[in-house]
């Protein structure tokens, strides 16, 4: 038990945060402006290749495409990380139970998945039926 955890009763504060689908931008900028002095981590940013961040500061960057990414080469990457946060969606959603997979393998402590919610209807235009979106097809695997 950490000196923190026996002192409050919490856990130890974390110290490297990994963001995958950080392309979007909006996670990303919270986690870095949330920095305080005292409580300082380091954020490591999962991108596509081909892509790039618009404010690269304070962010450490890698690589990760989820075609040809593998566990054992996630797992090496994500040694030393305490948490991740998943902002995967769309195809890319197909990754996620990799990323945990690869997560679990590196010693990862908090998993926070993408997606969060109830299923969702999905309405093709101009047709009354609903359907279950294909997306959590992906999920229940």
């Amino acid at each position: 038990m950490s000196s923190h955890a026996a002192n409050y009763g919490l856990a130890a504060p974390f110290h490297t945060i990994a963001l995958f689908g950080a392309n979007g931008q909006h996670i990303l900028h919270a986690l870095v402006s949330s920095k305080r002095p005292g409580h300082e981590f380091t954020v490591v940013a999962f991108i596509q290749p081909g892509t790039r961040l618009q404010d690269q500061n304070n962010v450490v960057i890698k690589t990760f495409d989820v075609e040809k990414a593998t566990r054992g080469e996630l797992s090496k990457d994500l040694k030393g990380v305490d948490v991740i946060v998943s902002a995967l969606n769309g195809p890319a959603l197909e990754g996620q139970a990799m990323i945990q997979d690869a997560a679990a393998d590196a010693g990862v402590k908090r998993f926070y998945p993408s997606e969060y919610g109830f299923h969702q209807i999905y309405r093709k235009p101009n047709d009354p039926m609903g359907y279950i979106h294909p997306a959590w097809n992906m999920k229940a695997k």
